[in-house]
């Protein structure tokens, strides 16, 4: 069940121009770190590995993936087009057992994981009704995909989140393949002044307890220091766009398509 205080549409309106217009490739930035988070996980690390297009296929899986997501994004939930998005949802996940716990730290991957991106890098930091609406939209796809027992606050899944990852994050192989084959998508992406920094660029947006669990060393600090810099140099730039144009259209760093 959806918030009182956000209905679907008014909440799918609000995230249409979140996605689209006012943080347009930093929403894609964190949706993809929050892809990779469940990489830590190995029940959902052993699904992804189980066909190889993961790890062979990558861009191609990383397309597919943005399309339908981009394609709920614009159409909504309801309607032909989001029954048409749920349908290829349930269909891509039913040949395989996935626990409940699973498909929930996904949801939460996918709704929490970019707003937090945002408000670290993006030109300015979310706001609560736009993470509000983030949540609303995910619990009604929860909703629509069958997936119970997910928290109606946004901040109780937040910490519902955290305690999941301190229980289930570990190291696998899967985990360090699939890494090794969404870090050069990622490398490609980062901002251009990095040059040839940009693989352990990449490692750097990882936080210390993903970093482990995906078997990824410490980038040395003067790297660091330097993608960090350059995000924020970033989020500067994308500042003084936001004033003289009331709104951001940022350049670069987007992996889903």
């Amino acid at each position: 069940m959806t918030p009182a205080h956000t209905p679907l549409r008014q909440a799918e309106e609000i995230y249409r121009r979140v996605a689209f217009d006012t943080f347009a490739q930093d929403l894609k930035m964190g949706l993809n770190l929050g892809f990779c988070r469940t990489f830590a996980v190995p029940e959902i690390a052993r699904v992804l590995t189980a066909t190889g297009r993961m790890t062979r296929h990558t861009r191609a899986r990383a397309k597919a993936t943005g399309e339908l997501m981009y394609g709920m994004f614009r159409h909504g939930l309801d309607g032909e087009e989001g029954e048409r998005t749920v349908a290829a949802l349930k269909r891509l996940h039913a040949p395989w057992v996935i626990s409940d716990d699973a498909y929930r730290y996904v949801l939460a991957c996918f709704d929490l994981a970019p707003m937090r991106w945002c408000a670290a890098y993006a030109w300015r930091a979310p706001t609560d009704t736009e993470r509000d609406a983030s949540h609303t939209l995910y619990l009604a796809l929860a909703e629509r995909m069958g997936i119970p027992d997910v928290p109606p606050d946004r901040r109780e899944f937040e910490a519902w989140m955290e305690d999941f990852e301190r229980a289930h994050f570990t190291f696998t192989p899967e985990a360090h393949a699939l890494w090794g084959a969404t870090r050069d998508l990622l490398a490609g992406r980062v901002p251009g002044v990095l040059g040839p920094l940009a693989g352990s660029a990449a490692d750097c947006l990882l936080d210390d307890g993903l970093r482990r669990a995906l078997g990824v060393p410490r980038p040395p600090a003067p790297v660091r220091a330097a993608t960090h810099s350059a995000l924020w140099l970033r989020a500067v730039v994308g500042r003084a766009h936001g004033r003289i144009r009331g709104r951001h259209r940022p350049t670069g760093m987007a992996m889903v398509q």
